[in-house]
């Protein structure tokens, strides 16, 4: 029985966690007593390919404590159709049209400050722009 995730956490989020900004570790941490957070692994490695050598022990700590999502043949399907209907010029980069595929596929809200980047894929966003922990 695997466990099912509440949230999709983009890298954005992450980066700024690593980067101690109170704002989004207070969010995530907020998020995750509503339930389990989940990364795919395309966020894995865009984070990790970034990643000086003295914050890696850190940053492992952060990405271990996810739940990783593979991206698999339907996340791809998804992912391309993504791509030419938003289109390459103006729309969501490669990576980030598998991260939407896989929120979309397992419907769990996406959790990124990067919202124009994800507005045309029509995957489920949490309002990260309106998150203050006083109200949340």
């Amino acid at each position: 029985m695997s466990i099912r995730p509440a949230y999709l956490v983009d890298s954005d989020v992450l980066i700024w966690c690593l980067r101690n900004r109170p704002t989004p570790i207070a969010m995530l941490q907020a998020l995750a007593a509503e339930g389990p957070l989940a990364c795919s692994v395309l966020t894995v490695s865009e984070i990790l390919r970034m990643v000086r050598d003295q914050d890696r022990e850190k940053t492992e700590r952060l990405l271990d404590s996810l739940i990783l999502l593979p991206v698999g043949v339907a996340e791809a399907k998804l992912a391309a159709l993504l791509i030419r209907g938003c289109g390459r010029d103006r729309g969501p980069g490669f990576v980030d049209c598998h991260i939407a595929a896989t929120a979309i596929l397992r419907r769990l809200p996406l959790v990124t400050y990067n919202r124009k980047d994800y507005l045309a894929t029509g995957v489920d966003l949490l309002d990260t722009s309106l998150w203050n922990p006083e109200n949340h």
